[in-house]
Formats: C-alpha cells, sequence, structure tokens
C-alpha cells in the first residue's frame, strides 16, 4: 500500500512537471504619463485643466512645471493644420493659473500667473508677524508677469484681520528678492 501511495505521488508530479509550457507572449509597450489632464479649446486657445493631486507642485513653480509637464513642439504638431501664428495655452488648478503665449517656432515669449491662497515667502511671513502683531493672514494672493523665462512683475496680495480692524498689503516680490510663489 505504501508503495503504491509513493508509485500514485511520483506519477501525478511527473504529469504535473511535464504537462507545463513555455508560452511566449507579444511584447507590450507601456507608456508614463506624469499628468492626466483634460484639455480643452476655446477658440485659437487651449486650456489644460490640472488634476487635484499635481495643483501643489504647479503653484510652487509653474514655469518650472509648464517646462517640465508641456512639450510645445508635439502642440505645435498636432496643431499643424491650423497654420497658427501664435499659440495661447493656459494651465488652470483650482489655485490658479498660468497663461504662456508662443510664436509659431515655440518660443516662449511670455506669461502671466495668478495664484490665490499662497504660503507666503518665510521672509515675508516673519515681517507681517513682526509688524503687525495680532493680525491673521485672511487671502494672500500671487500676481506674476515674465517675458521670456524672465521675471519682469511679481505682487503679492495680503489681507490681515484683527477683529474688526483690517489692512491690506501689496508686497512688491519682484523688489524683495522673493520672486516665486511657494504654496
Amino acid at each position: 500500500m505504501k508503495t503504491l501511495f509513493i508509485f500514485i505521488l511520483l506519477s501525478l508530479t511527473t504529469v504535473a512537471i511535464n504537462a507545463q509550457e513555455v508560452t511566449i507572449l507579444d511584447e507590450t509597450k507601456l507608456f508614463y504619463a506624469p499628468l492626466n489632464i483634460s484639455v480643452t479649446q476655446e477658440g485659437d486657445s487651449y486650456i489644460y485643466n490640472i488634476k487635484e493631486s499635481h495643483s501643489r507642485q504647479f503653484s510652487r513653480d509653474p514655469i518650472g512645471f509648464l517646462r517640465s509637464n508641456f512639450d510645445i513642439q508635439s502642440f505645435i504638431a498636432h496643431t499643424a493644420d491650423s497654420k497658427y501664428h501664435a499659440y495661447l495655452v493656459t494651465f488652470k488648478s483650482t489655485n490658479g493659473s498660468l497663461e504662456a503665449d508662443f510664436d509659431s517656432n515655440g518660443r516662449l515669449l511670455e506669461t502671466r500667473q495668478q495664484f490665490k491662497n499662497v504660503l507666503l515667502p518665510p521672509d515675508v511671513r516673519n515681517n507681517i508677524f513682526n509688524d503687525y502683531k495680532g493680525y491673521t493672514v485672511t487671502k494672500a494672493k500671487y500676481s506674476a508677469r515674465t517675458k521670456g523665462e524672465i521675471l519682469t512683475k511679481a505682487i503679492y496680495k495680503i489681507k490681515l484681520e484683527n477683529g474688526k480692524n483690517k489692512q491690506t498689503l501689496k508686497i512688491d516680490a519682484l523688489s524683495s528678492g522673493i520672486g516665486v510663489a511657494v504654496n
């Protein structure tokens, strides 16, 4: 009986080992798409709506985000049948937007940035804390303009409250040497 059991076990093992075949699969291509964004067209302009998961990265460095996540040359190739002389591309998130103007060759001409609910740079926060004791920052907006990638205008608009007292500050970030909204 013991011999029969071992013989059956060996037979089943041999059948199982011989029954396996190697299956060769077709090649599969994987693509990495870091952004899952929706694109809408309004006339000659295109709007890229940035998902909430990338909103913070976008508002930290809008032009860097544009450079790393948008290929103007493939955009031009995609819209080649329209024969545009210039391109207006807008990136929008829940906290703000970046409008970028490109020429027909794909060179960045200028940008306009508008962001709300920004986290102020440490120097600005410390100055406000020291100069406006008891006040709370209720709103902070950042707007900027560039020529190419060079910052030409950058302004923080900050609303402060202390009970019924309200203050509005306008800080020229360019002359202060701050220049980039950090959220």
